[in-house]
């Protein structure tokens, strides 16, 4: 009942705010204060709009034809996103978050579709594009973003610009360039219930006549937001090294150059490295759900088993893990993480109609963790020992190459002709054990892995008339991937041996694109579109179940095919975009359905997740947003609603602890031929798809007195209940929850300097995105029992209450 209560209510603001409130001040404009608003809000080049790349071009929101959220950098500042995670409380159907078994980077998934981060080689079905360069890792939801000019995020399938590994869409990040003036910010937050400090600033502007600078970084240092309640003392305890968590610093650096000799050439670098050092992310592993009223793997615990700030997932896993490896080390958990992207954007204008644009990308991540896997503080004393570490260590390079070619002639049809080359080197290795008493080996693997993708792309824009236009393209694309290393070690041979398995895998895509375009006014678009799009396929990096040794050969050989297929996406979208009111109300209605062939979803086999192909999905919706600026001058009134209806139609899953026969029971898959222990779950909801999720708030900057101007923010956003795992567990069911965000700053007239107030989650809602059975809980699947398994995750941050201060020179 509450849950339609609060769908209900945002709803009803949301469309009457977009069209109630319209009419009204259509009867009381004032032209004198619209200009004005109108002078504020709108540069002359841009008519007020923001600049978005979604096609390649430079375009406006309103004209671009495709499902896109932009958010400013002033917006982003205002509201304190400065990473990818706090970004999902504006855009509605995006959820992010942190993932305790990826080294990757965790969760990123938009209208339900994303990649299974606990692949380390996996790529992600929301991919990044990072000032122009293309990232297919959720490694980078962990880099905290600085000095942001603006995020897009493009919903749905966008291979044609984006090429592979964008089937759920794609997060565009740019920061700013380097300014034709000197100047320079220094801000600096405190976090009160963390302790956590956030200094940051940038300096800029023109070294020479053609050539300007811009450096920007920040360092943030957390305390932790989450209590460790384990006892200090007992038969079994391992007594925490820190009761706060996670605790751990990062920092980041940021340097750009562009260089504009004349009007035929311009380009730009930009170089930024961020290192993270954390506690790790298994530190606020929870029970969010345990069938029997108490964990199973524990006696007399503390835990509560629900979501909040109380964890008793100790991050001391003793002192006999690093006996049996070095790579335990001291038996303190950790997370780290750096990495380095840097960028070369070159543009060359051939002839007034012709341009040629080239960017390099390098991107260089090493991401490491030690974790405890089972949410404990202690051994059990008796079997199954539910110690579960891990060590696991990711290294990524990557070097790409575009070149574009575009046109801009004044007569009806215009091109884009382009080709894009990725080199991709990886490598992992991990290593788990249990019983902390006395460790026993579980797995100990290393791979390495290189990759090369090749594509094509083009497009043709076909004006029939001023106000019709039908864009026509497509992006063949061609990778193969290679294990140049797969070694492992066994219980019976720890020395890292061969393992034979098909080596090579290789895949080609053609994804086709037409959108037929229909502007009567610069101020209106309708649009409706046709998209394919795939999800690159690749091995697994799991530990391999392998026959004895071959004294021949030296090499063991693998019983199970590392292997996993691509996975597929077509279907249509359609939507309407308009400036109504003199551009003080604009609205984006859009509507779409989608079929995914293939999807790749993770399943747990013993201890260890795969990545797999399983079934179809079928994913349709309707997404409706506007931003009112209203009479009241400095008032914007802002909001955004999503229905999303994804389901498995095809679909037979894992079984989860404690599901009993026959719904759990031998059956054959059929979608991979495999036979196995499976669970029917076609014709459910997919994971991670929310049927409603909307947010609604207001911006208000007063007009300059005694000095200073007053600033107010507020937000609320919602999401309806949702699966968070693979396999549909009851307990891994996140209920719906309601989010409130709010703040106050004061400005100097001449915006020299600010002080604000800002307050998130305020009614301190816990909430998970990603979670999991214990292994070592509930019954066997398959059997007679009934006692299902605990659920363990990582839950939300709760309130943050901020107090940061600025100063522009």
């Amino acid at each position: 009942m509450q849950t339609r209560l609060h769908r209900t209510v945002l709803f009803a603001s949301v469309a009457t705010l977009a069209l109630v409130a319209a009419p009204a001040h259509a009867q009381q404009v004032d032209p004198a204060v619209a200009e004005q608003a109108e002078a504020v809000e709108q540069p002359a080049a841009t008519g007020g709009e923001i600049i978005v790349t979604a096609r390649r071009r430079d375009e406006t929101s309103l004209e671009v034809p495709v499902a896109i959220i932009a958010i400013g950098g002033a917006e982003l500042e205002r509201r304190a996103i400065s990473n990818v995670d706090a970004l999902s409380r504006a855009v509605p159907s995006l959820i992010t978050s942190e993932a305790t078994s990826s080294p990757q980077g965790g969760i990123v998934a938009i209208r339900g579709l994303s990649g299974v981060d606990a692949n380390p080689f996996g790529d992600q079905a929301v991919s990044f594009n990072v000032d122009g360069v293309q990232v297919a890792r959720s490694s980078v939801r962990r880099l905290s973003q600085m000095d942001m000019a603006q995020i897009e995020v493009l919903k749905g399938p966008q291979a044609l610009f984006f090429g592979k590994n964008s089937p759920g869409g794609i997060i565009a990040i740019r920061s700013n360039d380097p300014t034709d003036r000197f100047e320079a910010q220094l801000s600096g937050g405190y976090e009160f219930n963390a302790d956590e400090i956030r200094t940051e600033g940038f300096i800029s502007g023109p070294l020479t006549d053609t050539l300007g600078f811009r450096v920007a970084g920040f360092y943030s240092r957390m305390e932790g937001y989450v209590t460790n309640v384990a006892p200090d003392s007992g038969t079994g305890v391992y007594v925490p090294f820190d009761r706060r968590l996670p605790n751990g610093s990062e920092y980041a650096v940021r340097g750009t150059l562009k260089w504009d000799p004349s009007d035929r050439f311009n380009a730009r670098l930009k170089v930024t490295y961020s290192d993270l050092d954390s506690s790790g992310s298994t530190d606020n592993l929870q029970h969010v759900n345990c069938p029997t009223g108490t964990p199973q793997t524990s006696f007399n615990p503390p835990e509560d088993c629900v979501a909040d700030d109380r964890s008793t997932s100790t991050d001391n896993i003793g002192p006999n893990f690093g006996r049996f490896d070095s790579r335990f080390g001291n038996g303190e958990t950790f997370l780290k993480s750096d990495q380095l992207l840097a960028g070369l954007e070159m543009n060359y204008n051939l002839t007034d109609t012709l341009t040629l644009s080239s960017i390099t990308g390098y991107y260089d991540a090493n991401n490491s963790y030690i974790g405890n896997f089972t949410g404990i503080y202690r051994e059990t004393g008796a079997a199954p020992r539910t110690f579960l570490p891990a060590y696991a260590s990711l290294g990524i390079q990557e070097i790409s190459q575009e070149l574009r070619l575009t046109s801009d002639y004044d007569g009806p049809v215009n091109f884009l002709l382009g080709g894009f080359y990725q080199d991709t080197d990886a490598d992992v290795e991990a290593l788990v054990s249990f019983n902390a008493d006395a460790p026993v080996f579980r797995s100990d693997y290393y791979y390495r892995q290189k990759g090369s993708a090749h594509s094509i792309f083009g497009q043709v824009l076909i004006d029939f008339t001023p106000q019709i236009e039908l864009s026509a393209g497509a992006r063949y694309s061609y990778e193969r991937k290679n294990l140049v290393n797969f070694t492992t070690a066994t219980a019976a041979n720890r020395n890292q041996i061969e393992v034979d398995v098909p080596r090579e895998v290789s895949f080609n895509n053609l994804s086709p694109e037409f959108t037929l375009s229909y502007r009567p006014t610069s101020r209106f678009t309708a649009y409706a579109s046709y998209k394919e799009g795939f999800l690159s396929g690749g091995f697994n990096a799991t530990q391999p179940v392998v026959t004895t040794l071959n004294p021949a050969t030296g090499r063991y050989t693998s019983l199970t095919d590392p292997r996993y297929d691509q996975q597929l996406i077509q279907g249509f979208e359609g939507g309407v975009k308009a400036a109504l009111l003199n551009d003080m109300l604009r609205v984006n209605l859009s509507a779409f359905t989608y079929r995914t062939i293939g999807l790749q979803v993770a399943v747990l086999v013993d201890i260890q997740q795969e990545l797999r192909n399983a079934g179809e999905v079928r994913t349709k919706g309707v997404e409706f947003d506007f931003s009112y600026r209203t009479p009241l001058p400095g008032l914007t009134i802002s909001g955004a609603i999503a229905y999303l209806d994804g389901k498995y139609t095809d679909y037979q899953s894992q079984c989860y602890r404690g599901l009993a026969a026959p719904q759990c029971r031998v059956q054959v898959n059929r979608f991979t031929g495999r036979s196995g222990l499976l669970n029917d779950l076609s014709g459910t909801q997919l994971v991670r798809a929310p049927e409603w999720t909307g947010n609604i708030g207001f911006d208000y900057l007063s007009e300059p007195f005694s000095g200073i101007k007053i600033g107010l923010n507020g937000s609320t956003n919602f999401s309806d209940s949702f699966f968070t795992d693979t396999v549909s567990a009851p307990g891994g069911r996140q209920g719906a929850y309601q989010l409130f965000d709010a703040g106050v700053r004061v400005v100097a007239d001449d915006d020299r300097w600010e002080l604000a107030f800002i307050g998130r989650n305020l009614s301190d809602e816990y909430y998970f995105t990603r979670s999991a059975d214990n292994p070592f809980s509930g019954s066997a699947p398959g059997g007679a029992g009934t006692i299902r398994g605990d659920t363990v995750a990582v839950p939300s941050r709760g309130r943050e209450l901020w107090v940061r201060g600025t100063v522009r020179f």
